[in-house]
């Protein structure tokens, strides 16, 4: 008898763990549970105003689902009023540590004194990811991300997600772990792509909440030294619906309208100057491209699907 009860103990919580095994994230948005999911996420919007007014524009035409906005941006105020007015669309944050055009430039929303470490000498946020690695602290990054969040909610936005320009909070462990961090105690979903899962390993997971985490299966963008023309263009979007693959995907575009403002803006950077942008304006809305994502079964879904099952 006492050999059958513990069989059956055995089975039970064999049962249990089978039963409460977490459900792949496709099933829990309602879809089947091996659905190719992508998120079409315009990057920098507030950067300027042919980048607000494309990245608009991509809302209404809805050849993008989500975008994210640079809070310590000239223009950030123009998206926060489009975001009080459109609250249907989704809005998330570009959390931004370098200010990388040469003759346009910001710097943090906290107050220099309590962020030296992010500051260069002339007063503005490091050009590159390598003065971030080199110089910031924890603090200084932690503290300048939750003011970018306090920030944009006072000011009207409701963000959807977190995301980094430029990848600059994933450069050390310790603040990626101010990221990560930010995002749990603003109850945020984060970008994060399973190539970079092993982080786990390396920083205070103690600190959030680890079920909360979504990791994309890919990440997908156009690599800096991409030729500028439109062949070029659509081949690359055409080979990254062939690529997709079910899961969480993610495909970061970078709109903007090629107009005097915006050359004037990416003088002497054309990766991801005003010519690019355009070609990601005109590309998403060619109609061979969106065939190809119903051909394909794409199910196109928003960042605040995924923040309304995890919060």
């Amino acid at each position: 008898m006492k050999k059958v009860f513990i069989l059956f103990a055995l089975l039970f919580i064999a049962a249990s763990g089978v039963a409460q095994k977490e459900k792949p994230l496709a099933q829990k948005l309602g879809f089947d549970s091996d659905a190719k999911l992508l998120i079409i996420h315009a990057d920098d919007i507030g950067v300027a105003h042919s980048v607000n007014s494309a990245s608009f524009d991509g809302f209404s035409t809805k050849s993008i689902t989500s975008g994210s906005v640079m809070v310590p941006c000239p223009w950030f105020l123009e998206a926060a009023e489009y975001a009080k007015s459109n609250p249907n669309h989704d809005l998330g944050l570009h959390l931004t540590l370098t200010s990388e055009w040469k003759n346009y430039k910001w710097s943090g929303i906290a107050s220099k004194d309590e962020i030296e470490s992010l500051i260069n000498k002339q007063g503005h946020f490091y050009a590159s990811n390598k003065g971030i690695k080199r110089n910031a602290t924890y603090q200084d990054v932690k503290k300048e991300l939750k003011s970018q969040i306090k920030y944009a909610v006072d000011n009207g936005l409701d963000p959807t997600h977190l995301d980094t320009h430029m990848g600059a909070v994933t450069v050390r462990p310790d603040i990626v772990q101010a990221y990560f961090e930010v995002g749990h105690e603003h109850n945020l979903p984060i970008l994060l792509s399973k190539e970079f899962e092993s982080i786990i390993e390396v920083i205070d997971a103690s600190k959030f909440d680890t079920s909360k985490l979504v990791w994309a299966e890919k990440i997908y963008q156009k690599s800096d030294d991409s030729p500028i023309d439109y062949p070029s263009w659509k081949k690359f979007y055409s080979e990254v619906i062939e690529d997709i693959k079910p899961g969480l995907n993610v495909l970061l575009v970078h709109l903007g309208y090629d107009n005097d403002e915006l050359k004037a803006v990416t003088i002497d950077h054309p990766a991801y100057g005003a010519a690019w942008r355009g070609l990601d304006a005109k590309v998403l809305q060619d109609q061979a491209f969106l065939n190809l994502m119903i051909e394909k079964n794409i199910k196109l879904i928003r960042w605040r699907q995924i923040k309304d099952i995890l919060y």
